[in-house]
């Protein structure tokens, strides 16, 4: 290069250093949006509980069988609950990929395009903890909130105050859990007893 073609390189270069450096310190990293509550009831909310409270192991398929209205769908899940983390992995009676929603004690990532768009995960998360998780831990839990969490034999009531908000129930191989004041209710059929 002579002189010229030097003097006139260097700018150029110096602004392109500047633009690569804007451009860069500019990023920033994802961040994990904050949990939010789950509404019980239209003005009654609970927060979702540590992961160390889970009451199982499990990590199988289940199936999924469930209602929402006058929709019914069938799903199997390869589901895994420990005391680090849930995570749901979705799919059809094919093995196409359904989605997935996942809890890890700071933030639950949903993403299926089978439901939709504006169903939190979170509310997934909270009834499969209502299932899973220790019994004394969920009760204090719903106690914080006003709201009553009790276990008698294989089925346990949430309720604000005498009204019957949802039930699990559990028999040899499957929880059935039904929402009567959100009108759903879903049947997961586990491969051996638990």
């Amino acid at each position: 290069m002579n002189k010229l073609q030097k003097k006139s390189f260097l700018p150029f270069l110096i602004f392109s250093v500047f633009v690569i450096f804007s451009v860069s310190s500019c990023k920033t990293t994802p961040k994990s949006k904050s949990l939010r509550p789950v509404y019980i009831t239209n003005s009654k909310k609970v927060n979702l509980l540590a992961p160390g409270s889970a009451n199982i192991v499990l990590d199988q398929v289940i199936l999924l069988e469930g209602s929402f209205g006058k929709t019914d769908f069938n799903l199997m899940s390869y589901t895994l609950i420990n005391l680090e983390e849930i995570n749901l992995s979705l799919f059809n009676e094919f093995g196409t990929d359904m989605g997935f929603v996942s809890y890890n004690g700071e933030a639950v990532i949903f993403d299926s395009a089978y439901f939709p768009k504006a169903l939190p995960g979170e509310y997934i998360i909270c009834d499969i903890q209502n299932a899973f998780y220790s019994f004394e831990a969920l009760k204090a839990n719903y106690a914080n909130s006003g709201l009553i969490f009790e276990q008698k034999e294989n089925c346990r009531r949430i309720l604000d105050g005498k009204n019957l908000i949802e039930e699990i129930s559990f028999a040899e191989n499957t929880v059935e859990i039904k929402n009567l004041l959100r009108g759903y209710s879903y049947k997961l059929t586990i491969a051996e007893g638990f």
